[in-house]
């Protein structure tokens, strides 16, 4: 019923029984719409009848109407002596207009006909033929075929606001889901704090703290989406400088006084790729951090995020000691960051030069894109 309540389709049937009328000389004409449950056609549209038969009136939809026999035998009904015809009766809204000639032909497009395009006059006025049969057939399949267009569109955009509603839904439970592993990623790190704490040797509680801040660091990264409203897409540029500021303060304190510099431009990244880029970068801070500044010292370290020839480059970069000579890649979490790099195809650099300088370049399109093996 969607076609037939689109204006559109009102104003080609209003225009169609116009033409019906003009082109084959006749006084009145109608677009007559089937009704099966009522067994009726509802005058849909139509030219020259009294006021209130448009949209109102009703013609019987049995073999007993010249519309009804037409209908239901899939022809043509030319009657041009109603008063003295066998095959039906003549309908009272026809009665009511002077009307004992028609011409009725059915609108039908890829399914059952669903109308009727009638033409009515009197016979002192003109007799109708095939030729005008012909005419009022190809009016019809004009209407037949813009009922089917408008049922198309009505099913593509059926199919739009299910694939819509689909997508909210989706994105509403990814933003719930991201508000539950944000609160418990929270507890976990509370819970690494209080027994950090209870802890005597030193060497364990480095570790701990540097597994509370792997977990701090997942946790904002969620807080972030979550804040955002996004469920998968991070401007990680703007969640970079959120992490440079809190490590800071983590840093910058009575055992500590190193300072956290960023300098970051916007990117963005998909969250599976984002979670990698945001735990190296942690890693690389709490390595300058607590290797390149022993015993208190203070010293800086700068975070430069940078977009260059389709590739993002992260730098940080401290001003400590510089790393050892016989350094090599075990230890100080450099087997974490070197297989979080192979996840998002990233290349890293070291440089030593009054301190230590590490780059991390990784392809954008990498940053985008998540294979489905990853997970």
């Amino acid at each position: 019923m969607y076609a037939l309540n689109n204006r559109d389709f009102a104003a080609l049937a209003n225009e169609a029984s116009r033409l019906a009328a003009e082109g084959v000389h006749s006084r009145l004409a109608k677009v007559l719409i089937y009704q099966p449950a009522e067994n009726h056609f509802l005058v849909y549209a139509g030219v020259g009848w009294h006021e209130g038969v448009v949209g109102h009136a009703t013609i019987g939809g049995g073999l007993d109407s010249p519309a009804g026999y037409a209908l239901h035998t899939g022809r043509p009904v030319i009657a041009n002596h109603l008063r003295g015809e066998q095959r039906f009766r003549t309908p009272r809204v026809l009665a009511d207009h002077g009307v004992d000639t028609a011409i009725n032909v059915i609108i039908q497009g890829n399914g059952e006909p669903f109308g009727v395009l009638e033409a009515d006059t009197s016979a002192r006025n003109r007799v109708f033929d095939e030729d005008d049969a012909a005419f009022l057939q190809s009016l019809a399949n004009v209407l037949a075929s813009a009922h089917e267009r408008a049922q198309t569109e009505q099913a593509l955009e059926r199919a739009v606001h299910d694939k819509d509603v689909l997508l909210r839904e989706k994105e509403t439970l990814l933003d719930e889901l991201n508000h539950r592993v944000k609160n418990n990623l929270q507890v976990v790190s509370n819970l690494l704090s209080i027994e950090t704490a209870r802890l005597d040797d030193s060497v364990a509680q480095q570790r701990f703290r540097a597994v509370r801040n792997r977990v701090t660091t997942l946790g904002r990264l969620h807080q972030h989406l979550y804040q955002s409203g996004q469920a998968h897409d991070v401007e990680f540029g703007k969640y970079l400088q959120e992490l440079c500021d809190n490590l800071n303060q983590f840093y910058k304190n009575e055992h500590s006084d190193v300072c956290i510099e960023a300098d970051i431009e916007s990117a963005h990244a998909h969250l599976d790729r984002a979670i990698p880029l945001a735990l190296i970068v942690n890693e690389l801070i709490a390595n300058s951090a607590k290797h390149a500044f022993p015993q208190g010292q203070s010293g800086t370290v700068r975070v430069k995020l940078r977009r260059e020839r389709d590739y993002l480059t992260i730098t940080v970069a401290d001003n400590g000691r510089g790393m050892p000579p016989k350094a090599t890649a075990q230890g100080n979490g450099h087997e974490l960051i070197a297989l979080l790099g192979e996840r998002i195809d990233a290349e890293l650099r070291t440089y030593t030069n009054d301190g230590t300088t590490v780059t991390v370049r990784v392809p954008e399109q990498a940053l985008r894109a998540v294979d489905e093996g990853d997970g």
